[in-house]
């Protein structure tokens, strides 16, 4: 049984859209006492040696993961692939082509800011994603240093959000493909921040139908009682109550890294997912 201390199941590092190095990520979780770590950058799990090098010198366990984003009529619909194999080449692959789409929806969505006449540079985009995985936060934060918003997190309401003439959506998964594809490669899928899906008590069993296995219920932005409303739907599919941060080192989720409760009996559920997901390979 795993013991009392702060857990992590949720953070990001330059590897997506986080601001810190995944070594700098793990020192920092390790100084607010966090001893078990999920690295969950989008589309990546290019961070994980690194973030482990550094978790086995500080004691920080490091749960390999990542954040698939989908786009469907459900909304903003993410899955964590808790345990998945970093050095899983058919997975990766399925994730350059996400990356790949990124970049792409990166690329177009700065063309239509500067149309707009909200001038920022693709180079600097890029500068500031430092090769990791390339999304709308860096677009926020090259808004930021142009003084186009007021704040980073200003740039999601208005110039970058979903209902903004520069907008433009994603090509990717759908929220059962993300899933089927955790699961088929051996993860634990779990539903991140399930208040941002839409219909999602329709959704919902459909994505256990799939293979869900958990959801994060404990989130820094969750109220008392939408936390409760996540652990009523937990209970009634039988899912693990995931929690974490959702840290990135910049913008606000509600939450510091190592903040959000996650009881430690939920580990022991996750591994037990895992083993379970291991027997369902083919030869295994």
């Amino acid at each position: 049984m795993t013991t009392g201390y702060p857990i992590d199941l949720h953070t990001h590092s330059i590897r997506s859209d986080g601001a810190l190095t995944p070594t700098d990520l793990v020192r920092r979780a390790a100084e607010r006492g966090v001893r078990i770590q999920a690295l969950s950058d989008h589309d990546t799990l290019a961070g994980i040696a690194e973030a482990r090098a550094e978790g086995d010198r500080l004691g920080v366990r490091i749960i390999p993961a990542t954040e698939l984003n989908t786009e469907s009529e459900w909304g903003d619909v993410h899955v964590l692939a808790y345990f998945v194999d970093p050095d899983d080449a058919t997975f990766e692959a399925k994730m350059k082509w996400l990356r790949e789409n990124r970049g792409r929806r990166v690329e177009l969505m700065v063309e239509k800011l500067n149309e707009l006449g909200y001038r920022i540079s693709l180079e600097r985009v890029r500068d500031i994603a430092q090769g990791g995985s390339l999304g709308r936060p860096h677009i926020a934060q090259a808004l930021f240093e142009a003084g186009h918003v007021p704040t980073y997190d200003a740039a999601f309401d208005t110039l970058i959000a979903k209902e903004s003439p520069a907008y433009v959506s994603r090509v990717g998964l759908a929220p059962l493909e993300a899933v089927e594809l955790v699961r088929a490669h051996g993860g634990v899928p779990s539903l991140a921040h399930p208040g941002t899906a839409l219909g999602l008590e329709e959704l919902l069993p459909r994505l256990v139908d799939a293979g869900l296995a958990g959801i994060e219920c404990y989130y820094g932005s969750h109220t008392p009682g939408w936390t409760a409303c996540c652990l009523a739907l937990a209970a009634r599919y039988r899912l693990i109550p995931t929690g974490g941060s959702d840290f990135h080192g910049r913008g606000d989720h509600g939450a510091g890294l190592g903040g959000v409760f996650v009881p430690p009996e939920n580990i022991d559920a996750l591994e037990a997912q895992r083993r379970t997901a291991r027997t369902r390979q083919p030869g295994g």
